[in-house]
């Protein structure tokens, strides 16, 4: 783990952008248990292009255990959880840079999953990658 105590400063923020100054906590994030997601390929579709991303459907356990806010927008509701809900997803910052060109907006907004509309309601921060590669979490419920 790099330090950025040197940016002080500069604040978080400044220290974030700066390369090789980005912080991962992934070891100070409990790792959410085995029942809580399950890992697996999810195909994004965007105006006629695809593309494969490792995704994750997680339990209400999931987000909870790891306790990391969103770098932007909401986590998921309690009534996300259940069947016949509108779809959600949240995705990371990776892919929201890469797909999405870090533009804010995408919040609110719909892509699709899978064949099926879902909006997107929050970005994760970089420092969060319990299961590494992963871009975009979907409820599921249990």
């Amino acid at each position: 783990m790099k330090s950025c105590a040197p940016l002080a400063v500069t604040g978080v923020l400044g220290c974030i952008l700066i390369a090789g100054c980005v912080q991962t906590r992934e070891a100070n994030v409990p790792s959410p248990p085995a029942t809580s997601y399950r890992v697996g390929s999810f195909e994004l579709q965007e105006s006629g292009n695809s593309q494969k991303v490792r995704g994750a459907s997680v339990t209400t356990v999931f987000f909870q255990r790891a306790k990391i806010p969103t770098l932007l927008g909401r986590g998921f509701l309690p009534e996300e959880y259940g069947s016949g809900t509108q779809q959600v997803v949240m995705v990371s910052h990776r892919l929201w840079q890469e797909r999405f060109r870090g533009d804010p907006r995408i919040i609110g907004t719909s892509i699709r999953v899978n064949g099926q509309a879902f909006t997107v309601i929050g970005i994760m921060p970089t420092t969060f990658d319990v299961r590494s590669g992963v871009d975009i979490w979907v409820p599921k419920a249990g």
